[in-house]
């Protein structure tokens, strides 16, 4: 069997927008391989579960809407576990939503690691925004409307920064992600637009990007911000672009294929893709061991219902 983790190493994994069908191979690999998994709040249960089933499996998230200092010392204690989990021999994947290197602070976790000499690997993932683009269709950049684009966070920190630069939001040819954006959008827009940002410019609130629950709600910098108010039904997490590619969508939107056909579990749909690119002789061994698990299985349950029936017997 190939050894795909090591022990005493982390992995810091990028569960990607939601949908397991977009998370990585070596996502899938890593997640199901290690001995502890520790994964945060936005991480869905369907990839949860293509955790290993000896895996030890902590919740680790942090909640929105809190202090600094206390999201600081939250951040400390799982970089500390991390270290410590590894140092006892154990292969730990650190599960993080979205892609690790955008707004995961996994660069504290990368410091704590090098620091007390742990090995690491950083897994990316498809980030948010590129999830966003791709369902509301929203290509991100487009000759002669969009030659760059720039990603921001609207949390707090940015938000009340009194020395930040919002007349950067009227750079032409580029299309912004906002990430964090939803709850803060009135307030943002309002901003913009005393910095110079026109109302007109069309702008777009992408709502759990690439989950079934995906909607869209496209407007402009003036009419978003009323348009989405009030909005229960957007539950998030939600993802805000602005720039002359939002107005695209209505010519060049086209229509969808039908949805492709979910497996019961995710880990079925995850072994099932990795299935062709497995040579002969590793097919073979995932047949053999296969069989060997349907085997135990049936063996197991055989004895349950022996078991069944004399209880009934002997109460009969």
């Amino acid at each position: 069997v190939p050894c795909l983790v090591h022990p005493g190493c982390v992995y810091l994994v990028g569960a990607g927008p939601g949908a397991v069908g977009a998370l990585t191979l070596r996502a899938v690999e890593v997640l199901s391989s290690c001995d502890v998994v520790l994964h945060d709040r936005l991480v869905s249960a369907d990839i949860v579960r293509l955790a290993g089933p000896h895996a030890d499996v902590r919740y680790v998230g942090k909640e929105g809407n809190v202090s600094t200092d206390k999201m600081k010392t939250h951040q400390d204690e799982i970089s500390g576990q991390l270290a410590k989990l590894a140092k006892e021999g154990k292969s730990v994947c650190r599960l993080k939503g979205g892609d690790p290197m955008i707004y995961g602070r996994v660069g504290e976790e990368m410091e704590e690691l090098a620091t007390a000499g742990v090995p690491f690997e950083v897994v990316p993932a498809v980030t948010a925004c590129l999830a966003a683009g791709a369902d509301a269709r929203v290509p991100l950049t487009f000759r002669n409307s969009a030659t760059s684009l720039r990603v921001h966070t609207m949390n707090n920190s940015t938000t009340k920064d009194e020395k930040f630069d919002w007349s950067q939001f009227a750079t032409p040819s580029t299309t912004f992600a906002l990430y964090m954006g939803l709850s803060a959008l009135e307030s943002v827009t309002a901003k913009m637009m005393a910095a110079g940002v026109p109302g007109s410019l069309p702008m777009a609130v992408v709502d759990r990007a690439s989950l079934p629950a995906m909607q869209t709600v496209a407007g402009t910098v003036a009419t978003l911000p009323a348009a989405v108010k009030g909005r229960t039904d957007l539950a998030g997490p939600a993802m805000v672009i602005m720039g002359d590619v939002v107005g695209l969508r209505e010519r060049i939107g086209g229509t969808s294929p039908p949805a492709p056909h979910k497996p019961t579990e995710a880990s079925l749909a995850s072994a099932l893709a990795a299935l062709p690119a497995l040579s002969n002789e590793d097919l073979r061994l995932l047949r053999s061991r296969a069989d060997e698990l349907l085997k135990k299985r049936e063996q197991g349950d055989g004895e349950v219902a022996d078991g069944q029936a004399e209880k009934k017997a002997k109460t009969a």
